[in-house]
């Protein structure tokens, strides 16, 4: 039986051929490399041609994995968040949002460990990438500047606060609680007339890029608010409105009069007069 051969990848070469005559007796055995760089095979390991990754906070001759370095800024916010906000803020800069932080990074690691590869510390990846790769629909980069507002408000008065200010109304004007029936027009009279009224707020806001403390830019709004609808004037004019307000404005004019005849009987004239 003719011995086994073998071709320079470790195949089995057939007997005969002129592969077989130039054939090795002996297997090759090819390295197996881990992600330590250490060899499995017993053969010198090898290292890819990237350097380690630089962390905050590691010693000098530690580096991080792939996947401890985007571990590592995932919880960044929880363990060092002055040098999460720095990078946030770098972002800001760019245009980029915040919501993009971790796909930045998980980049800056791969940049980091990609083939040629010059530097280890994915910080450095902001200074070379493109931003435009992080933004998506509607993102356009920074807004800074000044901008007009305009804020409009509706006031929608519920059942129970619409029948709290009829009925005081009602108990001044007429002596009496508004009944259900009077209640249910008045808040319907009330929300129709508020939606006639609102409350304005209107003038210009103005956003400014981060910085010193003001991590994630800073905001200043100035303008001027109006008041909007006042139902003070509105229930008032519902209460005397009622059929029974001419007799009730009536007969409490007349005890009005009596009371002051009864504290000053010669001020006849006067009543008199009115």
């Amino acid at each position: 039986m003719a011995e086994l051969r073998y071709g320079p990848n470790g195949e089995s070469l057939i007997p005969g051929t002129p592969a077989y005559e130039k054939g090795s007796k002996v297997k090759p055995v090819f390295p197996t490399v881990t992600n330590t760089g250490t060899s499995t095979s017993g053969y010198p390991s090898f290292t890819s041609n990237v350097p380690g990754i630089q962390l905050p906070g590691l010693p000098p001759a530690r580096y991080a994995s792939p996947d401890e370095a985007k571990d590592w800024f995932k919880y960044l916010p929880t363990k060092n968040k002055a040098l999460y906000n720095d990078f946030i803020a770098d972002l800001a800069r760019k245009g980029i949002a915040k919501k993009y932080a971790q796909l930045v990074w998980n980049d800056a690691v791969g940049w980091t460990q990609s083939l040629g590869s010059t530097s280890g510390n994915p910080f450095e990846y902001l200074n070379v990438m493109d931003p435009s790769m992080y933004k998506g629909e509607g993102d356009s980069g920074p807004k800074y500047g000044t901008q007009a507002v305009k804020d409009t408000r509706i006031t929608q008065y519920s059942g129970s606060s619409a029948a709290q200010q009829i009925n005081d109304e009602m108990e001044r004007r007429l002596g009496r609680r508004a009944s259900q029936a009077e209640v249910d027009a008045y808040t319907k009279a009330l929300n129709i007339a508020s939606k006639k009224e609102p409350s304005t707020y209107q003038g210009t806001t103005t956003t400014a890029a981060p910085k010193g403390k003001n991590t994630m830019g800073s905001t200043t709004s100035t303008g001027t608010q109006s008041t909007g609808f006042d139902p003070t004037m509105f229930a008032r004019n519902f209460a005397m409105s009622q059929p029974d307000y001419a007799e009730s404005f009536a007969a409490n004019t007349f005890l009005g009069l009596v009371e002051k005849l009864l504290k000053d009987p010669n001020a006849i004239g006067q009543v008199v007069q009115a």
